[in-house]
């Protein structure tokens, strides 16, 4: 137990990292703003581009029908689908931030690759020249240093796409509007504060480095710059210490396309490229279920499938994991054909931590091609102030805490101490159960309630997942809850119905197998709940809602098992 005196020593070094942090955010800002001002823009454009021959190789098999959708006025970017009624999309207002953020990066220009005729294959340089017109100067809204360096990426990569069927005068629109913004990428690269677009931006500059023939000690240079900001973002097992797959999956991807001819300017620095990226990709077989899909936590949401199959397609090697284990404050636990990913909530260091969420102690489960159990994945941004809802407990397979009239504590208050109160990620592996073992920090100081939970998958009986939650609450604290609820998020296609036998809910899922879920020491319902979805937002799934009053100790056993066992 640390002392008063200790308390308040650790909370003043608290105090001043964070105005540190503050400070620098002020700074960067200001000097930002600085440098995109019309004083200083005009020396963007002094960097002469020649020949574009890009190094980058597209990894994504490109999609006829969605050049088609594109040209008929059919956007599908950023889980929405806009019809721009015949307009440049670039012209479409109150858009959705995240379909308008996808569109200013280009990242449907690989499709154009599948272009067939005349039409389809200038009407990508269309939209390139609408782009410059619109905003090839500058401006605040689509030049933020992610969406820019991502934007820079997709141009040379597809430079001969973009293009296609350009007179003079229009390559040169396109050209030099891509030296500005890989000049602005240069200015702005010290000011941004996320490691992971720090990373970014580095990748877009060594690929135009390479890519317009720089000289190659610059080439040289900036592979091992590149290496050395990887290596300080990973984990000794390889994933990003944002601990978030959505921002490891996409670093992977780009740095994939990026590794082909490295050894040219830096055999050293291209063995070192590859050997992170195989450390990378194992680590994001540990966070991938037995049906593919990226496990939703911490800010992941549905991954386009295409997409892991096109980078599970170009890894030099493949991750096998023979046995369950921890990793990067993941626990992972194996069955004969299935997989269960448990968050511990370990806390990322300070400058990585955005994309936390309350989400310790809940867990994915899959069996073969089915997602069984899940959590419901981050909300959009149209959401706005509701999109925190999904950082909450509830919305994870986890425990909630509810009361009868208004909470006591805010949903932000709620969320922040949570985070905080099991960031040192209190959970543990028993090999020989083959169980994770999780402490729940997150109730305790703020409600009284303690919280154990167990998790097992037994291979030895089909991969039943049993599980225990065991509560033991202080009635007399001040916050103390009057329910509790243990949710259970099914996944997509998963229909659950209760069984004419007490406490068994059937669930026929997706693949139309059979299994059961099995309950003891609370009540059970069947709730309507949703699941972040690239196509609809949020797609509508069943959960399994575990209920009681709240006592000073509670113990209650759950299991998923196949039918018949």
């Amino acid at each position: 137990m640390l002392s008063y005196h200790h308390r308040v020593k650790f909370g003043v070094f608290d105090l001043v990292i964070a105005a540190g942090q503050i400070s620098k955010r002020i700074y960067t800002a200001v000097m930002d703003s600085f440098v995109t001002s019309p004083l200083f823009r005009w020396t963007w454009a002094n960097d002469h581009i020649g020949v574009v021959s890009s190094k980058f190789v597209e990894v994504r098999a490109a999609d006829h029908f969605s050049i088609k959708d594109m040209m008929a006025g059919r956007y599908v970017l950023g889980n929405k689908h806009v019809d721009t009624q015949g307009i440049s999309p670039f012209a479409v207002e109150h858009a959705s931030p995240k379909w308008s953020d996808e569109l200013h990066r280009f990242s449907w220009l690989y499709h154009f690759a599948a272009a067939r005729d005349e039409g389809e294959k200038r009407f990508a340089m269309t939209l390139a020249l609408d782009w410059v017109a619109r905003y090839g100067a500058f401006d605040p809204l689509v030049w933020g240093r992610e969406t820019t360096a991502q934007r820079v990426i997709n141009w040379i990569k597809h430079f001969d796409v973009l293009t296609y069927g350009a007179n003079e005068s229009q390559r040169d629109a396109i050209v030099q509007s891509l030296s500005r913004q890989i000049q602005s990428l240069e200015m702005r690269q010290n000011f941004e504060l996320h490691p992971h677009i720090q990373a970014l931006i580095q990748m877009a500059l060594l690929g135009a480095a390479i890519s317009l023939g720089r000289d190659t000690k610059d080439v040289h240079e900036r592979i091992n710059r590149l290496n050395q900001t990887l290596d300080a973002q990973l984990s000794d097992f390889g994933m990003h210490l944002s601990r978030s797959g959505a921002v490891h999956f996409n670093l992977l991807l780009n740095l994939v396309s990026l590794r082909q001819g490295l050894a040219t300017f830096s055999p050293d620095g291209a063995k070192k490229f590859i050997a992170i990226t195989r450390k990378m990709y194992a680590a994001l077989g540990g966070l991938t279920l037995s049906n593919g899909d990226l496990a939703y936590f911490n800010m992941t949401g549905q991954i386009p499938h295409e997409d892991s199959l096109a980078l599970a397609a170009r890894s030099a090697t493949k991750a096998v994991f023979g046995e369950s284990r921890m990793l990067a404050g993941y626990g992972v636990l194996l069955g004969d054909e299935s997989k269960l990913i448990a968050d511990s909530g370990k806390r990322p260091p300070a400058n990585m931590n955005d994309f936390m969420m309350a989400g310790a102690g809940s867990f994915e489960y899959s069996h073969r091609n089915d997602l069984i159990v899940g959590n419901c994945g981050p909300g959009d941004a149209d959401l706005g102030g509701d999109a925190q809802l999904f950082s909450l407990p509830a919305a994870h397979s986890a425990l909630e805490l509810d009361y009868q009239g208004t909470p006591p504590i805010s949903t932000r208050k709620l969320i922040d101490h949570f985070i905080a109160a099991n960031g040192e990620g209190p959970m543990r592996l028993d090999s020989a159960e083959n169980s994770l073992i999780f402490d729940n920090k997150g109730y305790e100081a703020i409600t009284g309630v303690q919280h154990k939970r167990v998790l097992t998958v037994l291979p030895n009986h089909g991969d039943a997942l049993v599980g225990q939650d065991i509560l033991t609450c202080d009635l007399a604290h001040n916050n103390a809850p009057d329910q509790f609820l243990l949710r259970f998020h099914l996944g997509l296609g998963v229909e659950a119905q209760f069984n004419d036998a007490e406490n068994m809910i059937e669930l026929t899922l997706r693949s139309k197998s059979k299994w059961l879920f099995l309950f003891e020491g609370a009540s059970a319902m069947i709730e309507d709940s949703a699941r972040q979805n690239l196509r609809t937002g949020l797609a509508p799934i069943q959960q399994i809602v575990l209920y009681g009053t709240v006592q000073p100790n509670i113990d209650v056993a759950w299991s998923f098992v196949p039918e018949g066992q």
